[in-house]
């Protein structure tokens, strides 16, 4: 039951970063020689979610942390296969998260579809 709960609280933690990776993409988040943001949405709103990413990606770690516990935890203590189960799983979890993450910092804003001329006035 606690393999079961361990590898549950996993998934819901990675989840939870997937989200938190999302939010930046959604926040207008990007990287561009230095951190840019690109305003998808009214002035504020932008920020609104950069916090809900970083809320989602330190309860990610939380929940992760707990996950680990709760796989190391209870008769499974001196089990070399809950030890190595615990790190792979969250190793996957951080990989998968932290990927997400530069990706989508990281991915070139799409040219234009009104683009200014190159005398930057309309």
């Amino acid at each position: 039951m606690r393999a079961v709960s361990g590898v549950l609280l996993w998934l819901i933690a990675t989840i939870i970063g997937i989200v938190g990776a999302a939010w930046f993409a959604l926040a207008g988040v990007g990287w561009s020689g230095g951190f840019t943001q690109k305003y998808y949405w009214e002035e504020g709103e932008s920020e609104i979610g950069i916090g809900f990413a970083v809320i989602s990606l330190a309860v990610w770690v939380a929940v992760l942390v707990w996950s680990v516990f709760v796989l190391r935890g209870g008769s499974l203590a001196d089990s070399r296969s809950a030890r190595a189960a615990s790190t792979v799983l969250a190793g996957i979890s951080v990989a998968v998260v932290l990927v997400l993450c530069v990706t989508t910092i990281g991915w070139p804003e799409p040219p234009s579809e009104h683009p200014s001329p190159p005398w930057n006035r309309a």
